[in-house]
């Protein structure tokens, strides 16, 4: 098994442009979990798996629209079906980056674009925009900074964040207070790890097995990985897995029996604790919930 190893991700600026823009067109997303120095804004047009930012775990689809702040530890991992060669699927995403001086030191925090500071303190925690007329409005900006050069560049991204600024359809994603002290050798085991819950989640997951890929006895590994993601190994792997069960719940036709197995459970009580304390719903008060939207 071949794990991909994290590290502060380089952001280059071509030909000394302000910001970085580029638009992705891939078969998957399998970008490792990675931080760096610079803001960054996503809009996935066509994808769908789960996403980590901070420590946050959420599934996410066609239209995530997401805020990243400095240095914010993140990644996105696409469902095990696009992995299997159906060219079916596949990923359409726009990404933006750009540093707090990214327009002159000390742009961002004159009067007039006050509340674009604000945003930028908030988005340290993570932002994603609520599906609406703000998050259209913000898709197509950020689609229009993509595709723009020169000067109409320019104006689309401050445009950008001064929609960003004013939605308030927005929820912020990881703890206020979480703070991730983050070097090579914590990317390089935080990626064995969740290469290795996402590739078995639904089978027997061991945290022995875990623990050994990060080279460090049981006890000390529960030490470690609360401390970098501020949760249990085992609640973080539920989490995982009751993001699985939310999406073959609505997306397929499996009955609340089969979608327990196949997420990894053997027993359907504890999976039905697991989803209420997780999603605040039962498992069939979340599939009605979506069937009826």
């Amino acid at each position: 098994m071949e794990f991909m190893i994290a590290k502060l991700e380089k952001i280059h600026a071509k030909h000394s442009s302000a910001i970085t823009t580029k638009r992705e067109i891939t078969p998957f997303m399998d970008y490792p979990w990675h931080y760096h120095p610079e803001y960054e804004i996503i809009f996935i047009e066509k994808s769908y798996g789960i996403r980590f930012i901070g420590n946050d775990i959420s599934k996410f689809e066609d239209g995530d629209l997401m805020f990243v702040g400095p240095n914010l530890p993140h990644l996105w991992k696409n469902d095990k079906d696009f992995y299997m060669g159906n060219k079916n699927l596949f990923v359409d995403v726009y990404v933006i980056h750009f540093g707090k001086d990214a327009l002159n030191p000390g742009f961002f925090i004159t009067p007039e674009f006050s509340q674009i500071k604000n945003l930028l303190d908030r988005c340290n925690q993570g932002i994603k925009i609520k599906p609406g007329k703000d998050h259209n409005k913000i898709s197509n900006l950020i689609k229009e900074t993509v595709l723009n050069k020169g000067i109409n560049q320019l104006i689309s991204f401050l445009q950008t964040l001064e929609s960003f600024a004013n939605t308030e359809q927005y929820d912020l994603l990881s703890l206020p207070d979480y703070h991730s002290s983050v070097n090579l050798v914590d990317a390089k085991r935080i990626n064995a790890v969740m290469d290795y819950i996402m590739q078995n989640y639904s089978e027997d997951v061991k945290i022995e097995e875990a623990a050994a890929l990060s080279g460090l006895t049981k006890s000390s590994f529960c030490r470690y990985f609360k401390s970098k993601t501020h949760k249990t190994f085992t609640y973080f792997l539920n989490e995982v897995r009751i993001q699985n069960a939310c999406k073959l719940l609505v997306n397929t036709d499996r009955t609340v029996s089969q979608v327990c197995y196949d997420s990894g459970y053997n027993n359907i009580s504890h999976f039905n604790r697991q989803f209420k304390l997780i999603t605040g719903l039962t498992a069939t008060e979340y599939a009605n919930k979506y069937v009826e939207v």
